[in-house]
């Protein structure tokens, strides 16, 4: 499988995946400017460990959904976790 299917199969279930915490949030918290990453995506994107995200997640630092048994975060709720631990 060649790097452009691999993307497209990516897109496509990141959209099926904002669909379902569409559905899983009544408040209309997740629009459609945001972007769903996994803990996965996190580790890589943030280069930590998932025990470290586990961390925050149990500290209350970052706030996830569940779906099933893996965990999602917003793109937006990420900006709000990336600006409340900002340092100077």
């Amino acid at each position: 499988m060649d790097i452009y299917n691999e993307l497209s199969q990516l897109k496509q279930i990141q959209q099926e995946t904002l669909n379902l915490l569409k559905e899983h949030h009544n408040n209309g918290v997740v629009n459609n400017q945001d972007k769903v990453y996994d803990f996965t995506d996190l580790e890589k994107l943030l280069n930590v460990s998932r025990r470290t995200l586990q961390n925050w997640k149990s500290d209350g630092l970052m706030k996830f959904t569940e779906v099933g048994k893996k965990r999602y975060i917003t793109s937006s709720e990420l900006k709000r976790f990336l600006e409340a631990n900002k340092q100077d």
